[in-house]
Order: C-alpha cells, then sequence, then structure tokens
C-alpha cells in the first residue's frame, strides 16, 4: 500500500484559505480603491467564472492524474491532459493581458485597476473550482 499525500494547493483547506484572502483582497479594492476598478473587476470576475468552470471540468475529466500530482508542475500536466484544462490555462494568461491592457487604458491607480481585476479573476475562479476537490481527495483516498 503506497501512502502518498496530494498536493498541497488542491486540499480543501489550502483552497478555504485562497478563497477567503481573495474575497478580503476584492472587499478591499471596491471598497477602498477611489475610483471604483469595476470594470477590471466585471471582467475579472466573468472569466473567473469561465476558467473556474473549465477547471471544474478538466479535474472531473483527469481526477487520478490530480491525485496523483506532487508538484505544481504535474498539476499543471494534469491541467494539460485535456481540452478544458488546457483552456483554462489559457484563459488565465488571456485575461492578465485584458487586465494589463484596461488597467493602462485607464491611466489612474494602474496596479490598483489590474489586482482588482485579478483578485476577483481568482476569487470567482476558486469559488467555482472548488468542488471538485471532492473527485481529488476521494481517488487519492482510495489509492492509499
Amino acid at each position: 500500500m503506497r501512502t502518498t499525500k496530494t498536493h498541497f494547493t488542491l486540499t480543501t483547506w489550502f483552497n478555504v484559505v485562497l478563497i477567503v484572502v481573495w474575497a478580503v483582497a476584492v472587499a478591499a479594492f471596491l471598497s477602498i480603491a477611489r475610483p471604483r476598478p469595476l470594470l477590471s473587476s466585471a471582467i475579472g470576475a466573468g472569466a473567473g467564472l469561465m476558467a473556474g468552470i473549465l477547471q471544474r471540468k478538466s479535474v472531473q475529466l483527469s481526477p487520478a492524474l490530480f491525485a496523483a500530482a506532487r508538484s505544481a508542475l504535474e498539476i499543471r500536466r494534469a491541467f494539460k491532459s485535456n481540452r478544458a484544462g488546457a483552456l483554462s490555462i489559457a484563459t488565465v494568461w488571456a485575461t492578465l493581458s485584458v487586465l494589463i491592457v484596461i488597467a493602462l487604458a485607464h491611466g489612474f491607480n494602474v496596479l490598483v485597476d489590474y489586482f482588482a481585476g485579478y483578485a476577483s479573476f481568482v476569487f470567482v475562479r476558486d469559488v467555482v473550482a472548488f468542488g471538485a476537490i471532492g473527485a481529488v481527495r476521494r481517488i487519492a483516498t482510495h489509492s492509499q
């Protein structure tokens, strides 16, 4: 019987902590920043919804690969193993690029605008994809 642990980024506790941190960041950016970074936050949230759905689908398609992952590179490899995961990775890069363009186009509080959009993206993505962690945990538990 092999006793290996799932990578910490695929654990429930770690993802709950991340979700709380990103929620606080989004709330801070939207309540403190003036002018409010509403456009970048909305784009980030919309793209995060899409990326979260794709991540969840990717994990559902290849749960054993995610359960066997022991490093961040192996997790990336698991995502790249199916179309949904590859599209999820592409969505991250496309969203970051769009957020940079929007922040630069606004010209004021460029970093605040960018990070508000990024925090919104990651928060929504992680909330939507959160349920897939259970599938990884079940596979990991049965393989031990």
